[in-house]
């Protein structure tokens, strides 16, 4: 077994999970590695004890601000601009290893746009569907995307100079949604699968639960609900979760809108 998450509201509840786990997993011959596990604390803005490790019988387990989970950054905080950061990060790694292929004459347009597409776009998009996008978060992305396709298309020779091109012309040339819309059209098609699950799936207890507790002062932070309910009031869908019900019909919804950019 691995990958394994235990989400308690006090220390007392993780701890009986922890020991009812680790019991279940010696009768099977299974042991807890006590350096890959970490426990992090979501404080929600509240002073809470300061404490470098947590131990539990022989354990001691480190405590992080963030941990990688299943190829996601997870932070205390809940702060998306760093997992965005982390997938710009890896997704620029992507497009350095196969710079040498962006940069070949031998290759057309047409090839190192599918190079982009399959390689190198999924890598920055990886779990793209459960961010609460920014419109900071939204200009690195699309300046990252901007970047290879300035490389791929060149420049523009133009009324006796070489320049770049233009955004527009960019994306215009593309002929696709950009990165964004992309984004959107797959956070909404995520949000119509997770509707439609069942009411015992935790994904939807999640979206249809309120916490308790009351919100700081000031700003509030982005959350993934809202930045799903304005793409798709965006749509024209005020009552967006009886929609999804009809899965060929968000489905076919979200084409059209992608296929207009209306994201």
């Amino acid at each position: 077994a691995d990958d394994i998450v235990i989400i308690g509201r006090s220390m007392k509840y993780v701890k009986e999970v922890f020991l009812s786990m680790e019991h279940a997993g010696k009768e099977i011959g299974l042991t807890i590695n006590e350096r890959k596990t970490k426990y992090m604390l979501a404080a929600n803005g509240k002073t809470v004890e300061k404490i470098d490790s947590l131990q539990i019988l022989n354990y001691n387990f480190e405590k992080v601000d963030s941990f990688s989970y299943l190829g996601s950054l997870v932070t205390s905080d809940n702060n998306m601009s760093k997992e965005i950061s982390n997938r710009v990060m890896k997704a620029n790694r992507a497009y350095f290893g196969l710079k040498y292929h962006f940069n070949s004459y031998a290759l057309s347009r047409k090839v190192k746009i599918i190079l982009y597409k399959t390689l190198v776009r999924p890598v920055l998009t990886y779990a793209a569907e459960t961010w609460s996008i920014s419109k900071n978060d939204e200009k690195r992305l699309e300046i990252f995307e901007r970047k290879i396709l300035r490389k791929i298309y060149g420049p523009l020779f133009d009324e006796g100079l070489w320049r770049k091109r233009y955004n527009y012309e960019l994306y215009s040339l593309l002929g696709e949604p950009n990165i964004i819309s992309t984004i959107k059209t797959n956070r909404l098609r995520w949000a119509g699968h997770v509707m439609r699950m069942d009411l015992s799936e935790p994904c939807k207890k999640i979206i249809l639960t309120s916490p308790g507790g009351q919100r700081r002062r000031g700003r509030p932070h982005l959350r993934w609900i809202d930045g799903v309910e304005e793409d798709a009031r965006k749509l024209g869908y005020r009552n967006w979760k009886a929609a999804t019900q009809d899965r060929d019909g968000w489905r076919r919804l979200l084409r059209e809108a992608q296929a207009r950019q209306g994201l």
